[in-house]
């Protein structure tokens, strides 16, 4: 049941009135983050303080920011699915992201 709302959550979160160019812009802004901590050689700390201010300094999009902080409510198997499916909701389109889909777990 609590998976459920979570789910409902993301998508009321995902669904809103902004620009659909803006919102694809977030989602990917927010790959290519895990796209190039995954290509350095950062500590864990490291990562984890890179990926939040760069999140927090770049991406615009409100849907985005609160998909992205609201996955970190579930289990780590599952936040990769969970963005994945959201973002897709939200971009009416396919979306993934290699990078996320590695780091997220």
């Amino acid at each position: 049941m609590l998976k459920k709302k979570l789910y409902l959550t993301l998508f009321i979160f995902t669904f809103s009135t902004s620009a659909f160019s803006k919102e694809q812009a977030g989602f990917n802004e927010i790959c290519h983050i895990y796209t190039e901590v995954q290509n350095s050689n950062m500590t864990n700390t490291q990562l984890n303080d890179y990926i939040h201010n760069n999140i927090e300094q770049r991406v615009k999009s409100v849907d985005a920011l609160q998909t992205h902080s609201a996955v970190f409510q579930v289990d780590p198997t599952e936040r990769y699915s969970i963005f994945k499916k959201s973002a897709e909701f939200s971009l009416k389109q396919a979306w993934s992201c290699s990078a996320m889909k590695i780091l997220m777990k």
